[in-house]
């Protein structure tokens, strides 16, 4: 199995900023009335979510997050070693939006910087890659962002995905602690025969844009999409999502020794409630220490663990330290566990833009 463990890193702070518009679900032009509105809502817990407006990208909504952070810390942009942009909705195809993020935020021109573009598992593949890069004591300080713009590349007039998915960004702050940090513990995996269960088939080098993908079509009753649009299986990702997480949790929980009883939060991927209720109780662990943000901004994908703690656990995890269990899960199909302690972090106030 691939496994990893971290020291002396730990989560200084957190930030999130979301879009000012929200979507009710319940209001939503795409359904023939409120019924089959509430349907939707009663089957995945996402009430509403909130949208970026057109010319608003993943990088604007990170500008907000991060300045916000650094203010809240009373750190200078100057004094970040390492920044990584856990993104898919990138500005550019080229350059990396952390290129051009540098300049923006007035970084230095030594400080590590790159993209990762993960999708639903990148918040705990972001911390274990820049975790590592900070364990050898050379990088200080690092800010992490996760962020993602879902609603620019999902057709509004697909009934599968418009009601799930928001915008979002978030940044995690890390330092480099010998004295007050505990390890981190990451267990990792990876099915990319299921690729297609959640892709744009077209916009990358495989498959061009064409005149033909960017023609709007319906692909079934109520759904409809160009090429270029994400297609999300629903079937595919719910037989994935049932069965590679939670065995992930529970080889983390094995290998690391971990004793679930001690454990104060599980941190879920917001993907659906019905999903990560699955997961929880799988795992044993108790509502009560389970919290969720996805009723009030749908499945940010990457952003969407930071984001629940951001939103769900500010005033538990700015207190003595908690002993917490993540798990990112999705498009990939790629999926990724930690273990790991919290306390004493700075939570900045949410942000909107």
């Amino acid at each position: 199995m691939s496994q990893l463990t971290i020291n002396n890193v730990r989560i200084a702070g957190m930030s999130a900023c979301v879009p000012a518009t929200v979507e009710e679900n319940l209001n939503l032009p795409i359904y023939k009335d409120q019924s089959e509105a509430l349907k939707v809502i009663a089957s995945t817990g996402i009430e509403r979510h909130h949208k970026v407006e057109t010319g608003t990208t993943a990088s604007d909504l990170t500008m907000k997050a991060v300045e916000k952070l650094l203010e809240d810390l009373g750190w200078q942009s100057q004094d970040i070693d390492c920044f990584a942009y856990v993104c898919t909705s990138r500005d550019y195809i080229a350059p990396q939006t952390a290129c051009v993020l540098q300049d923006r935020l007035k970084l230095r021109s030594d400080c590590c910087v790159f993209d990762l573009p993960f999708g639903c598992s990148g918040w705990v593949y972001g911390m274990s890659i820049v975790g590592s890069l900070m364990s050898h004591g050379t990088f200080k300080r690092a800010i992490l962002v996760a962020a993602e713009t879902n609603t620019q590349n999902r057709n509004p007039l697909d009934t599968t995905v418009r009601p799930l998915f928001g915008d979002a960004a978030t940044a995690t702050a890390l330092e480099f602690d010998g004295q007050r940090s505990r390890p981190m513990n990451f267990m990792f995996g990876v099915d990319g025969s299921g690729f297609q269960a959640v892709w744009a088939p077209y916009g990358g080098m495989r498959n061009p844009v064409t005149p033909e993908a960017l023609q709007e079509q319906e692909v079934s009753p109520g759904v409809f999409r160009r090429g270029v649009d994400m297609v999300v299986n629903g079937m595919d990702v719910f037989g994935f999502a049932i069965k590679r997480p939670p065995q992930s949790l529970k080889d983390l929980i094995a290998t690391f020794n971990i004793d679930v009883e001690t454990v104060d939060l599980l941190l879920l991927h917001q993907a659906n409630k019905f999903i990560d209720e699955k997961i929880r109780k799988s795992v044993k662990i108790p509502a009560e220490k389970t919290p969720y943000c996805l009723e009030e901004y749908g499945n940010v994908t990457s952003a969407s663990i930071p984001l629940t703690m951001v939103s769900r656990c500010r005033e538990t995890l700015a207190g003595e330290e908690k002993h917490c269990l993540a798990c990112g899960f999705g498009v990939g199909l790629a999926w990724a566990s930690m273990e790991f302690y919290a306390g004493d972090v700075k939570i900045s106030d949410m942000v909107t833009y």
